[in-house]
């Protein structure tokens, strides 16, 4: 018996009989599907290319005039008084922190109250960022790059000069001149007998966008008035132990230098106002290490040796009796009212104990007084201290 073919219906992948792959129909399939896979992807492709190329033809038309994103470094941008909107967006263009001026005014001309608040001054800015994002940042105070100084309590004219030349640039001559020659110029009080030593008020300023000499000290000798003002000082001077408002600054210098503790200093300055009025020429000699270090030149620390206080100086109080002939810092506010309102008590000298803590002990009689000078002796020398710098 011969065998005859099989018989394969059309159309199925599979022999009903058997389950044999139908490779025929299989091919054919796969030469459909293949096919149509082919068609998609040249449709598919169509569209993507035409979009990107609309989505191209689109970021081209929006950045013509403006720049998108977060922009690419930071850079800083200096607006001078009196410029207008279009000046403004020259000087960002180019610094290439935007693309275009005219859509940087018109950004400002839809804010009109925003852009009338738009001040001089030097802003922290970013290269290649939308008009909006840079007007943002121009009426935002947090951008606004501020040149500031700060004078500490207690420094002495030639540390201010000092600073006021490393923070501006300006030499420090230019200084000098101005406190030497044109001390008429510096709104002094009269009382401060063109002086200007100890008038430079401590506190921190906002320098101007171009400084002089004159205007930096300006600003320190201004405040001073208004807080010498505030405190009435002159009258108060007047009426305390002091005697005029001169005499009361160069106590308030003195004090503060002297203790940094505010109570402490209504007593410091008691004990020197006794010193003063004592009938004993010795006990007039107010004996203070600060003006003896103001006299020998010295900053960083207030005591002094043996040799040091033998300068011949007129602000050495272990030589001469009285008050020094000016300030010897510039006081603060809180050493200026210890000035004028001395705590009450009959102590004639003091010393601090502890130079970690400021603990100051007052005296009446000298041996009390060598007996805390003995604990300072003792703190020094106690090896667990930290003293080098201070004993």
């Amino acid at each position: 018996m011969t065998q005859g073919r099989r018989y394969t219906e059309p159309g199925k992948l599979r022999d009903p009989e058997t389950g044999e792959w139908n490779r025929k129909e299989v091919l054919h399939y796969a030469r459909g599907w293949a096919a149509v896979a082919v068609a998609l992807a040249v449709i598919f492709g169509g569209v993507w290319y035409g979009g990107s190329k609309a989505w191209d033809a689109w970021q081209a038309f929006r950045t013509q005039d403006d720049y998108v994103g977060p922009g690419l470094e930071d850079v800083e941008v200096k607006i001078p008084r009196g410029s207008t909107m279009r000046g403004i967006g020259d000087l960002l263009v180019q610094a290439d922190v935007i693309k275009s001026t005219d859509t940087f005014v018109g950004v400002a001309q839809a804010r009109p109250d925003d852009a009338a608040q738009v001040q001089a001054g030097t802003y922290k800015m970013r290269t290649q960022i939308s008009a909006q994002d840079a007007f943002a940042r121009l009426i935002d105070a947090s951008y606004l790059v501020r040149n500031m100084i700060q004078f500490r309590e207690g420094q002495r004219l030639s540390e201010q000069v000092a600073l006021m030349s490393e923070i501006t640039g300006i030499p420090a001559d230019q200084f000098n001149d101005v406190l030497t020659n044109r001390a008429g110029e510096l709104g002094l009080p009269d009382w401060a007998q063109g002086r200007p030593e100890g008038f430079l008020f401590p506190d921190t300023y906002e320098l101007p966008d171009e400084p002089d000499a004159l205007a930096v000290i300006r600003l320190a000798t201004t405040h001073f008035s208004t807080v010498a003002t505030d405190l009435d000082f002159v009258t108060k001077a007047e009426a305390s132990p002091a005697g005029d408002a001169y005499a009361a600054l160069i106590m308030a210098s003195i004090v503060e230098r002297e203790s940094s503790i505010q109570d402490d200093r209504y007593k410091v300055a008691r004990v020197f106002y006794n010193r003063l009025a004592s009938t004993d020429p010795t006990m007039r000699k107010l004996q203070s290490d600060a003006t003896v270090a103001y006299a020998n030149g010295i900053t960083g620390r207030v005591w002094t040796n043996d040799q040091e206080r033998e300068i011949d100086n007129p602000y050495n109080t272990y030589k001469h009796e009285g008050l020094p002939p000016g300030p010897i810092t510039s006081p603060s506010r809180a050493a200026m009212e210890a000035a004028l309102n001395p705590a009450e008590g009959p102590w004639m000298y003091f010393v601090p104990v502890n130079l970690n803590t400021g603990e100051t002990e007052f005296n009446v009689t000298y041996e009390e007084h060598q007996a805390s000078l003995n604990k300072l002796l003792a703190w020094c020398a106690d090896s667990s201290q930290d003293t080098e710098n201070k004993c």
